[in-house]
């Protein structure tokens, strides 16, 4: 025997339950669901009609041919629904439906022998609207910080934030800092809401063509699948390859060998280092 349960709806979905049993040629005798240890629907096929709901809060079954046994005022009420021997069907569910749902069955004499199995459901309050991204600069040069910021709407429960560098999904690591934190969401009581931070050292193979794509990715279960884009540019010119000449120049800057061919390639590379980190520099106050 086994239950079938989906691992998560949507808040005012309508959600079927099964389970699946063999009771080898013996007659049923029963099925009874519940709700944690609360009955909610018993199923007799020698009864007639052969389904019975017990009323419980945040709990509508869909019923057919069945009796409803009202709690309350202790009394049997006709009623129509999809819930069978097999399955059974709850409508508009909400998010306090949320908790473990048991499937009992029991075959009928001479055996009376019950197997019971239980599965967790989770009603997920989804939002329609995406993640918001923000960087504190749009442009940036190489060798400086990245800085990104990713927040979710509201939602239960909260959701998982995944980051991309170029297409590349990106885990934290040494360079790389991501830090989330989970907030309660004003707007809507019961509601949460993320916030990742991602903090990145730029370097020359971060900005492809002298840009670079930051993306954040927000995910439910199966339920919620939406990402926000960024684009960075580099400031700085790209450093050239610098080739020094293995023969005496004409003009007697450069040496074939000896400490002074390195002794002013040296030099020459300090003052082009120099220029590009004074021109990044000079940048920042434009």
């Amino acid at each position: 025997m086994y239950i079938k349960v989906p691992e998560a709806v949507r808040v005012g979905d309508s959600v079927t339950l099964a389970c699946d049993y063999d009771l080898e040629a013996a007659a049923l005798y029963t099925i009874k669901w519940y709700r944690y240890d609360s009955e909610f629907y018993r199923y007799v096929p020698k009864e007639s009609p052969p389904s019975r709901v017990f009323v419980m809060s945040h709990l509508n079954v869909d019923r057919l041919n069945s009796l409803q046994y009202d709690i309350k005022n202790e009394h049997l009420a006709p009623s129509v629904s999809r819930s069978n021997s097999t399955v059974v069907t709850l409508t508009d569910v909400k998010r306090e439906t949320s908790g473990e749902f048991k499937c009992e069955v029991s075959a009928d004499a001479p055996r009376f022998h019950t197997d019971i199995r239980a599965a967790h459901l989770l009603v997920a309050d989804v939002p329609d609207e995406g993640p918001v991204l923000r960087t504190e600069v749009q442009e940036k040069s190489i060798g400086a910080r990245i800085k990104a910021n990713c927040t979710t709407p509201g939602s239960y429960p909260p959701m998982n934030i995944t980051w991309f560098i170029n297409d590349v999904e990106v885990q934290p690591k040494y360079g790389i800092d991501i830090h989330d934190s989970v907030e309660r969401y004003d707007a809507l009581p019961g509601l949460e809401t993320v916030r990742s931070m991602i903090s990145i050292n730029a370097s020359l193979e971060l900005f492809k063509n002298g840009k670079m794509k930051i993306r954040c990715m927000a995910t439910m279960f199966t339920l919620y699948r939406k990402t926000q884009e960024s684009e960075l540019h580099d400031d700085a010119p790209q450093l050239a390859l610098i080739m020094v000449p293995t023969t005496l120049s004409s003009e007697g800057i450069f040496f074939s060998s000896g400490p002074e061919k390195q002794h002013i390639s040296n030099i020459l590379l300090t003052v082009l280092l120099f220029y590009v980190h004074l021109h990044a520099w000079l940048r920042k106050f434009q």
